[in-house]
């Protein structure tokens, strides 16, 4: 099985432990009852920003059984989205595994999400992982380049 060419890269980096910043735009259906979790790896020993926002894509639908949760990597939820919210932002610190995970409708979790309704949704997400910068202040170094 061939892995899909943002996937490669992602590895490649986290592989060679390069300090890059690592940013995916992506989009799920998520069936109704169902929840998609995706990991997320922020390099282990320093402090990085982890980004990311969703945007529920079926206008038409009401958003109210979409739930989004950022877990760490003990599975507490660390930022998760308003009710009834068609998109949202997080902003956080933090270094290794994290799990961001999009529900449609009530998954029996400890996470408030509606009832099911039936109604498959498509959500789009995107995940960005930003290093710290290193290097004399006010001076643009090689992690500049790589995260302007």
């Amino acid at each position: 099985m061939r892995l899909p060419i943002i996937l490669q890269i992602l590895l490649f980096a986290f592989l060679n432990g390069f300090r890059i910043a690592v940013e995916g735009a992506f989009s799920a259906t998520v069936e109704s009852g169902e929840e998609h979790c995706y990991n997320v790896i922020a390099p282990a020993g320093v402090q990085s920003v982890i980004h990311g926002n969703f945007d529920i894509l079926d206008d038409d639908e009401s958003p109210d059984p979409i739930g989004v949760v950022l877990y760490d990597s003990k599975m507490t939820p660390v930022w998760r989205s308003e009710r009834q919210a068609q998109e949202g932002t997080f902003s956080i610190a933090g270094e290794g595994k994290y799990e961001l995970c999009i529900q449609n409708g009530n998954m029996g979790s400890d996470d408030y999400v509606a009832p099911k309704d039936g109604i498959d949704r498509e959500v789009g997400f995107a995940i960005r992982v930003v290093p710290p910068q290193r290097g004399i202040e006010g001076e643009a170094g090689p992690d500049d380049r790589l995260t302007s």
